[in-house]
């Protein structure tokens, strides 16, 4: 648990370098068991998922601030678990479009979300999906919420998360090489698989 509250505050902190507001709407963190209660209806959460929600009950975005204002890395804002999975409870009757075994935890706003896969049977237990609606095949883009933390702080480390138009912009080919190197499960996979 330590250090991945010690991987949420480095990633805070590099919001705050960027004079990020998401770093200022994040939430006092949760007990475990509401993080537990909350993805039950999923599977069993990780212990990765259920220690970032103890530092931090996702992003309190007020009336006025624009989803952008909210993320903490490009494209995504982290919803408080109350949120998640009322988005879950949604998803949940697209059994066709959303296998019930994946928690949503950060989305665009648009209908994309970076999900944990929560199938204890599952190969890919803990690890984290990019839901793309309307898409059969997406993506498992890092091997667990820990490394999707560590992956984001190098991102910003490194220039591939930067700032560009008051808003989070990624260089996508450097992320994603930085992603490849810390994610060895990184590949696309079937909705059809998990259901």
């Amino acid at each position: 648990m330590v250090l991945l509250f010690e991987q949420v505050d480095a990633l805070t902190a590099q919001l705050q370098r960027l004079n990020r507001p998401a770093a200022d709407m994040l939430q006092p963190g949760i007990a475990p068991y509401d993080v537990e209660d909350a993805v039950a209806v999923a599977g069993p959460a990780p212990d990765d998922l259920v220690s970032m929600y103890g530092r931090h009950d996702g992003v309190d975005l007020p009336v006025g601030r624009t989803l952008g204002d909210g993320h903490v890395i490009p494209g995504f804002y982290w919803m408080p678990i109350a949120e998640a999975a009322e988005h879950y409870r949604t998803l949940g009757g697209l059994a066709d479009l959303w296998p019930t075994r994946w928690f949503p935890v950060l989305t665009d706003g648009g209908g994309g979300y970076l999900a944990v896969i929560c199938d204890a049977e599952s190969e890919d237990y803990g690890c984290v999906v990019e839901v793309l609606p309307g898409e059969d095949e997406h993506e498992i883009v890092f091997d667990s919420v820990s490394m999707l933390l560590a992956t984001a702080v190098r991102c910003f480390e490194q220039g591939a998360y930067r700032l560009k138009g008051g808003f989070l912009d990624e260089d996508y080919d450097l992320a994603g090489q930085i992603a490849d190197q810390l994610n060895a499960a990184r590949r696309t996979v079937d909705v059809a698989d998990y259901r």
